[in-house]
């Protein structure tokens, strides 16, 4: 027998853990944050020389949290359109409110704040610059009219969080800075933005009416081309990273093998009739499978 549907007067408990798993599965962003933070942490540390402090790992669940806030002002930027083309979701039924969002995305903040400071000035001043980037692209940047009709512009100016993230990790390391870190921001933002184009490209038999994609917006040829053209980008930025590495050997070669993975992968399965969820799918494992590679060869 299936579990009851959740209503606006179910337990608070269900309602925020029916949504969570509904737009913020923990399970996947668990794996995203491990994967980038853990990578973000030992490619800083092997760049700079420098010993592991434990303290370092309060970070992770800064970023985790960081995530959720960014999902926490989408939702309410994204409200008006939500109601009409996705009236089955919790937040539309009023199974969650946004004023319970926005308590919960206060809290969330101040966790941030707390275990930023536990970690160490740089990671708080890093943390805070993030943040207000944040706050700026919850405003769009007072430049919404401008923006919303460009999805391509808006995808571009709202990448350097992924910039700001990287930074916010080399701090929790501990760490000198290095000019080569530049190259793993670099994989990271190009990554994280072939993420966001892929999983928004879609045969025309699979777009949704009234809801914008990639593919809808520039066509399907030329948004593939974009997409192929960041993951260039994103493959120099990380074969530039995995040159500067100081590992030798075995794991060098296991690295790059991961790497060329990561490299073919979208060749293989974003072919030109591909699904909306192979795209998605190729877009993911490319993010995660660098991540993994240059973990694995600052490790």
């Amino acid at each position: 027998m299936s579990a009851p549907a959740l209503q606006p007067d179910s337990p608070l408990a269900a309602r925020v853990g029916g949504y969570l798993s509904e737009r913020f599965p923990l399970g996947a962003y668990g794996v995203l944050v491990a994967t980038f933070f853990g990578s973000a942490i030992l490619v800083a540390l092997d760049l700079g020389s420098a010993a592991f402090e434990a303290r370092s790992l309060f970070g992770a669940p800064v970023v985790l949290l960081v995530f959720f806030h960014l999902r926490v002002f989408d939702e309410h930027k994204d409200a008006a359109s939500d109601r009409v083309h996705y009236p089955d979701r919790l937040l539309t039924r009023g199974v969650v409110t946004l004023p319970l969002l926005r308590r919960i995305g206060v809290v969330v903040i101040l966790a941030e704040l707390l275990l930023s400071g536990l970690v160490g000035g740089p990671a708080l001043v890093a943390w805070a610059a993030t943040l207000a980037f944040t706050l700026a692209m919850a405003a769009e940047f007072g430049l919404g009219a401008l923006l919303r009709p460009r999805m391509v512009l808006y995808a571009i100016t709202h990448n350097p969080v992924v910039a700001g993230l990287c930074v916010f990790a080399w701090a929790c390391s501990g760490a000198t800075w290095e000019g080569p870190f530049l190259a793993y921001v670099l994989f990271a933002s190009a990554s994280s933005l072939g993420f966001e184009l892929g999983r928004k490209l879609r045969q025309p038999d699979e777009e949704i009416a009234g809801v914008p994609s990639y593919s809808s917006v520039l066509g399907l040829g030329r948004a593939r081309r974009l997409l192929f053209g960041v993951w260039v980008l994103a493959d120099v930025g990380a074969g530039w990273t995995w040159a500067q590495l100081s590992c030798s050997g075995t794991q060098r070669w296991l690295a790059m093998g991961v790497l060329l993975v990561m490299v073919l992968l979208p060749v293989v399965l974003c072919t030109a009739g591909a699904r909306a969820k192979r795209m998605e799918l190729a877009a993911t494992l490319h993010l995660l499978l660098g991540f993994v590679a240059l973990g694995l060869a600052a490790w």
